[in-house]
């Protein structure tokens, strides 16, 4: 079964983006150990859009057109024991599976806040694959159910 959504890629559009995958988990029954993945992998994702998927503008460029607004469409693909969220963007080429994870040597509460979102989408994932797009990116990352499967078809 395939879901797919499009938000505008700002804060909001994230936060937004997070209670449809909240919705629709809660309606597949995937469970709340995947839910709570999907979620953390989702924020860290669409976040990295928001913050670095537009090219910085020149400052003289004042008679340049406004850019296309930043948009990020979300897709959740639900197969059998197995759980893919796509995000796709038109922003900025990253291969984000390229970014380093960045390691924690310390106790958690000395760690500083920011670089952890490559630790924590593969930590809480099965794999993740990156793809080009003509205009933007497509993040594909698998998730494995520990659960039994369970669709809305079935409730």
């Amino acid at each position: 079964m395939s879901h797919r959504s499009t938000f505008p890629g700002t804060i909001d559009g994230a936060c937004g983006a997070a209670q449809w995958l909240r919705d629709l988990a809660e309606r597949e029954h995937l469970g709340k150990d995947l839910t709570f993945a999907l979620e953390v992998c989702l924020e860290e994702l669409f976040i990295n859009v928001v913050r670095h998927g537009r090219p910085p503008r020149p400052v003289d460029d004042h008679a340049a057109e406004p850019a296309e607004p930043l948009s990020v469409e979300v897709g959740v693909q639900i197969a059998g024991g197995a759980v893919d969220l796509t995000i796709e963007d038109n922003g900025r080429t990253f291969n984000v599976s390229l970014a380093p994870a960045k390691p924690i040597r310390q106790p958690l509460d000395e760690v500083v806040p920011g670089g952890l979102g490559m630790q924590l989408i593969r930590s809480f994932s099965n794999t993740m694959r990156y793809e080009p797009l003509p205009m933007g990116n497509r993040v594909v990352v698998n998730f494995l159910r520990s659960e039994p499967t369970r669709s809305s078809a079935d409730a």
